[in-house]
């Protein structure tokens, strides 16, 4: 009888540790990288490491099935073959070849999944130019694709004839595709007569976990692009672990409005559809204006973001409608905590799936979030996932040296729940998800972004250059980019804090924040840049900064911007500003500066005390 009773007690407790110690999240997380791995091992066993294998299943299983959606026109699994099997072929007939480099220079659209297909289909690798790019940043990266071909979209012909001279001179052979011709330095690519018959079998056959399948260029917001090198293995696992994650399936209908260029779209957008069989609907790009519209009249289950998307979104009029939709997942990365909880509450979005990664990084979090508890939050492990997977660790960091702090016996040092630093993420040649590729043709690059003796002898970790910190329930947030954290008044100012507290005030629309410095100054001192609504009280905005942030925290300057410059994976670029520093002389927009209490204007004469040290700061 008594047996009953202490059951009954135990049900209590039980809950309470499964909870406190997230055996629920760490059963998912666990069980979709198990599945993932399984399904991987069946992909090897069959000879099918190749990423198209992951489009031709669905095209096997279902080639009438819908498979993508692009300004109103419908494109089945079986459209979508036979149109990159012409590519493919018409790649062999001009001399490409199993492992040669081809570049794409595309905007969102049908032709830039046709060629991609067409060119892993032949086992060559893409390399996805940054469609923004122009001047020296694109021909430095058509350079370090080492490729001899370009396959280019007819919109962007004016960035390229900028640098024919320099394409001439790598030998490039420049073919446009997807519209009309307008200009006569590149060769039409004439499919008309091209078989559409699938492409040799035994190009594809043979792939290994190694092979690269696409090069994908870092953002540049730290200097010129640089190719990661994105393996077969690594295309496969994360679409098979993000599926099972967050539960995608044939059912979904997925908005892709990312650019297709960059891994967040081709990778974890694409390639995720091809695994599962979902329906992807394609935008050129990004529009606040027609996004919504877009999801309700396409009926779309599944939405990505990246940046400041979600801020955009927020940033729009309230609508009647803002919560009629069939959005079941919101997923991406770089969701502000100030963003989080008002874009969930307005749009009705049941699921947000944060997740931090990098294209050419060896470690990956995510955050399966319902509600409150983990809201802001990069990711998530619990103490079971912890124990299972050593392969992440936040180590102490040395703000003003920028290195790694070591102790006494040379390894470095792990931090305690809630102390920052930076992640480090394990680096095994044995497991491809871990496997450091490095970037292409710049050893330099990938000789920074490894150290070794780490935690014991002989270990290899990459520095993601991301100040990290985990709570005691085990959840990750974000702090910095190694670099944007500066010093001031013998303080650490946090560049993300600081514009997640300013952020939340209602007149300003967007804020970025970053150190100048001042000559004769210690430390690097806060400045905002800073798009307000025409309502904005600049000395009620001074006095709502100086409550809610410590004195030292609070932007000495303020540069009034129409908008903030965003590269274009949405986050904002800090480098030009950065250099640009406090003087009104090279700066065009209107300054501020807080003197005292209250900001006020910032012109030559100001400029002029601050630096002769009259001013007190």
């Amino acid at each position: 009888m008594l047996a009953l009773p202490l059951v009954a007690a135990a049900v209590p407790v039980a809950m309470y540790a499964s909870s406190k110690l997230s055996l629920p999240q760490d059963a998912h997380l666990i069980s979709s990288l198990i599945g993932s791995k399984m399904a991987y091992g069946t992909i090897e066993k069959n000879d099918e490491i190749n990423l198209t294998h992951r489009f031709l299943g669905s095209y096997n299983k279902h080639p009438d099935r819908e498979a993508l959606v692009f300004e109103g026109k419908s494109y089945s699994y079986r459209d979508i073959n036979a149109a990159s099997n012409k590519v493919g072929n018409w790649l062999l007939s001009k001399g490409v070849r199993r492992g040669d480099i081809v570049s794409l220079f595309m905007v969102n659209k049908p032709e830039f999944i046709f060629a991609w297909l067409g060119i892993n289909k032949i086992g060559a690798t893409g390399a996805f130019i940054n469609t923004n790019l122009a001047g020296k940043p694109l021909t430095h990266s058509l350079k370090t694709a080492s490729a001899k071909m370009l396959i280019m979209d007819t919109e962007l012909a004016s960035q390229i004839a900028n640098s024919l001279e320099e394409m001439q001179q790598m030998g490039y052979s420049i073919y446009s595709y997807g519209g009309p011709e307008l200009f006569d330095f590149a060769t039409p690519m004439d499919l008309s007569s091209v078989s559409a018959a699938d492409t040799p079998e035994h190009l594809r056959r043979g792939t290994t976990a190694n092979e690269i399948a696409m090069l994908i260029y870092t953002s540049g917001t730290t200097g010129l692009p640089k190719a990661g090198r994105f393996s077969h293995s690594r295309a496969n696992l994360g679409p098979l672990f993000w599926g099972r994650f967050y539960k995608f399936s044939e059912s979904d209908r997925i908005y892709i409005s990312l650019p297709l260029y960059h891994s967040a779209g081709a990778v974890l957008g694409m390639c995720v559809a091809w695994s599962v069989g979902a329906t992807v609907i394609l935008a050129k790009k990004f529009s606040a204006t027609y996004f919504w519209e877009d999801c309700r009249g396409n009926n779309v289950t599944v939405i990505q973001y990246i940046g400041e998307i979600c801020r955009y979104l927020l940033n729009n009029p309230n609508h009647p409608l803002d919560k009629t939709h069939s959005i079941r997942l919101a997923h991406g990365n770089g969701m502000r905590p100030d963003v989080w909880t008002r874009f969930r509450d307005r749009f009705g979005i049941p699921l947000i799936g944060e997740w931090y990664a990098s294209t050419e990084g060896t470690g990956a979090l995510s955050n399966y979030n319902t509600g409150p508890s983990g809201s802001g939050a990069i990711g998530h492990r619990g103490a079971l996932a912890r124990l299972m997977d050593k392969g992440l660790k936040i180590a102490k960091f040395d703000i003003q040296t920028e290195e790694l702090i070591r102790a006494k016996n040379g390894f470095c040092i792990e931090c305690k729940p809630g102390e920052p630093g930076e992640l480090l993420t394990l680096i095994d040649s044995a497991e491809p998800t871990r496997d450091f590729k490095g970037y292409h043709q710049n050893s330099s690059a990938t000789n920074k972004k490894v150290i070794t003796d780490v935690f014991k002898k002989g270990d290899k970790y990459f520095r993601t250059g991301d100040i990290l910190r985990r709570d005691a329930d085990g959840y990750f947030y974000f702090g910095d980019r190694v670099g944007d954290t500066f010093r001031w008044k013998s303080e650490n100012v946090s560049t993300a804090e600081v514009s997640e507290v300013l952020s939340q005030y209602p007149d300003c629309i967007e804020v970025n924040i970053y150190g100048v410095q001042i000559p004769g100054h210690d430390g690097r001192a806060g400045m905002a840049a800073i798009v307000a609504k025409p309502t904005m009280n600049w000395d009620q905005f001074a006095q709502y900064a100086l409550k809610n942030l410590p004195r030292y925290s609070v932007p000495i300057f303020i540069r009034r911007t129409p908008e903030i410059e965003i590269t274009g994976t949405f986050k904002q670029r800090k480098v030009e500003l950065v250099n640009e520093g406090m003087d009104p002389s090279v700066i065009k927009d209107e300054m501020l500066w807080l003197d005292g209490h209250s900001y006020k204007p910032f012109k030559a004469a100001e400029h002029k005390r601050v630096v002769s040290g009259q001013a007190k700061l």
